[in-house]
């Protein structure tokens, strides 16, 4: 709906406060970007195992509970993470992914061993 401007009588529309971009996407930004969303999975990841480890090691129903929200949250965040790499960068994230899990693998085994 247009208003009349008191000043001169003419019809203005309504107005939008247009905002300036933050930033020029660059590749540096993009890698950045990529570094990051990289480095949330693997933290997530790193802290639901070790997580998990102390859960199945201990018989404290407090410290469970506890162990079990963690892991809830470092879940959220993994796929927090994992969903906008998917849209950043699919072929990012299968390649990731699978180094992950390779990374996990060779950890436990030398945890277990």
């Amino acid at each position: 709906m247009s208003k009349h401007d008191k000043t001169n009588g003419k019809m203005i529309g309504p107005r939008i406060n247009l905002q300036p971009m933050a930033g020029q996407v660059t590749a540096e930004s993009i890698k950045n970007r990529l570094l990051e969303l990289q480095l949330r999975m693997a933290t997530s990841s790193i802290n639901h195992e070790y997580a998990r480890i102390e859960f199945d090691d201990t018989d404290d129903h407090h410290r469970r509970e506890e162990l079990l929200d963690f892991m809830n949250d470092c879940h959220a965040q993994y796929l927090d993470a994992r969903s906008q790499l998917q849209i950043h960068n699919p072929s990012a994230l299968e390649e990731f992914e699978a180094d992950l899990i390779r990374q996990k693998q060779a950890a436990i085994s030398q945890y277990s061993a």
